[in-house]
């Protein structure tokens, strides 16, 4: 989403300003909702979120349904406001109207991005690369879920939005994604694995975990300077494109670089990506997509991006520890049943694959419902 003159292309803020107002006259609710409503908002998709991970069975979660669910967070990006402007099913600018309320939306939405959580692994495992969905699928995913909010967040969908039906962005913006996705896929090698030498194996001169971990910081930085988050792409809107795309993409590379190469100095793999970089990564999208930069929103950036993103930062922290408490039951599950997996990484699938992606599909589908939608970030400045 963007300012009509900052630069940047993608749905105006008049638009999205307009649609959730007739989004929260439909949904009967048109006072924003308080603060302590959304902190009830967020524990209750935690406590569904955790409540899902530990009573599905632990094998058809944990090497099926999320491996799977990396198509589910892509094709929520692709298929909200930030690149197919909603289209199909869902405000602004799909085959919805006030009249319609909260359930076409959200169902028709729903189903679609299941289609696609099928669609996607099938094709993957039997067309191409042809690799097995566990545990080949989550490096595939990390590099498809990168490209998804670099294209969203960092290039606002360019150069298709505003320019395309809303159709032609959301299908061919999907097609840009996969087919960068398969490109960075040949940076990838299997070393260190069991899958080294496969035919499916690109030998790239990464080795696919460490790539990973870098992709995981690359997208903390990818949101810090999103379009709707942290930031809100200061000071690279203020270029023209393509030019603030391209150094806003340089700067996320080198930070997530790093990060990543600094902090595995001090702290294990694991608890680098997935505790420090995934908490801050949900930190930025609970603080920004449910609580729209409270108490912040009030300043200008460069200053609301400061105290977002220092406010991100102690919140992840506190992220961590609250991991700590709840997540045990879950891992030891994961490992009885003999699966690679340690409390760093439960946490961060609890934190992007569950919570973050069950409130974006009712933030963005069911439009919050029964609380008023979520309203368009202010502008920058």
């Amino acid at each position: 989403m963007s300012v009509p003159g900052d630069g940047q292309d993608g749905v105006t803020m008049e638009t999205m300003e307009t649609a959730c107002i007739d989004a929260a006259s439909t949904a009967g609710a048109a006072a924003a909702p308080s603060f302590g409503q959304l902190v009830a908002y967020l524990a209750l998709f935690m406590g569904l979120s955790w409540a899902m991970m530990y009573f599905i069975p632990t094998g058809l979660l944990f090497t099926v349904l999320l491996p799977a669910s990396f198509y589910v967070l892509f094709s929520i990006v692709v298929f909200c406001p930030l690149v197919s402007g909603g289209w199909p099913f869902a405000p602004p600018l799909g085959n919805w109207k006030p009249a319609d309320g909260v359930w076409k939306p959200g169902l028709s939405s729903t189903a679609l991005l299941a289609a696609v959580a099928v669609a996607g692994p099938l094709a993957t495992t039997y067309l191409y690369p042809r690799f097995p969905l566990f545990p080949v699928g989550f490096w595939w995913g990390i590099i498809l879920f990168t490209v998804t909010l670099w294209y969203a967040f960092t290039w606002n969908g360019w150069p298709l939005n505003q320019k395309c039906s809303p159709a032609l962005r959301g299908i061919g913006g999907a097609a840009v994604i996969v087919g960068i996705t398969a490109l960075l896929w040949q940076l990838v090698n299997l070393s260190g694995t069991p899958f080294a030498g496969a035919p499916y194996d690109p030998r790239g001169p990464f080795q696919a975990e460490w790539f990973f971990g870098l992709l995981v910081w690359i997208i903390v930085w990818i949101q810090a300077f999103s379009n709707v988050l942290s930031f809100q792409q200061w000071p690279f809107y203020k270029l023209p494109q393509p030019i603030g795309e391209i150094a806003n993409t340089a700067v996320c590379i080198l930070l997530g670089w790093l990060c990543w190469t600094v902090s595995l100095k001090f702290m294990s793999p694991t608890f680098s990506f997935a505790a420090v970089g995934g908490s801050i990564i949900g930190m930025q999208n609970f603080h920004g997509a449910i609580f729209g930069y409270y108490p912040f929103a009030k300043y200008k950036q460069p200053r609301r991006g400061i105290c977002n993103f220092v406010t991100e930062l102690v919140l992840a922290f506190g992220w961590i520890a609250l991991m700590r408490l709840i997540m045990p039951p879950v891992l030891a599950k994961a490992q009885a049943a003999g699966l690679p997996f340690d409390l760093n990484v439960v946490s961060v699938l609890f934190t992007l694959h569950f919570v973050a992606l069950l409130t974006l599909i009712h933030n963005f589908y069911f439009l919050r419902a029964p609380l008023a939608p979520s309203g368009p970030p202010p502008a920058p400045e």
